[in-house]
């Protein structure tokens, strides 16, 4: 049975890209333009993974991140960030702060992003995945992080 990933991007194009190229390698892709509909897909029919974007509307990704590690039906599947916009490294901190299993910039040459998913799915059958634990200090450490992401976005911006 082929291995089932949620792709999460609010744009269609890079969507539907990262679809095509999935399903041409025997992956079972299902599809969601935002956090929230990541969320309540996941909670339906759990995936073997989920690759996502970062900046998207309604939910971004480090908020999905954040929810899916505390959901203890979701937290041990492979969580990818796949960003284009996000690309400074503590961004790339902050993502594995919050739990996140990789942290890939856009573009990556669609072979190597396929060897990518291939080594994590290998790293999570030999229990090679990390773990995160809750705690109010994490927390804590999420809220202040999250705030400095989007202010160093922001100020990109201006």
């Amino acid at each position: 049975m082929p291995y089932h990933i949620l792709i999460v991007d609010d744009n269609e194009r890079s969507l539907y890209m990262l679809q095509m190229l999935l399903q041409g390698h025997n992956y079972k892709v299902t599809s969601a333009g935002n956090g929230v509909e990541a969320l309540a897909a996941a909670r339906n029919n759990p995936p073997d993974m989920i690759i996502t974007d970062i900046l998207m509307p309604v939910m971004d990704g480090f908020a999905l991140c954040h929810q899916w590690m505390d959901d203890s039906q979701l937290k041990d599947i492979p969580f990818v960030f796949y960003t284009a916009t996000y690309t400074d490294s503590k961004d790339e901190n902050f993502a594995l702060t919050l739990g996140a299993t990789r942290f890939i910039r856009k573009p990556m040459e669609p072979d190597l992003l396929i060897k990518e998913v291939q080594k994590i799915f290998k790293e999570h059958r030999t229990g090679q995945k990390i773990t995160s634990t809750n705690s109010v200090e994490k927390e804590a450490i999420y809220l202040k992080e999250y705030n400095q992401a989007l202010v160093r976005k922001l100020e990109d911006k201006m």
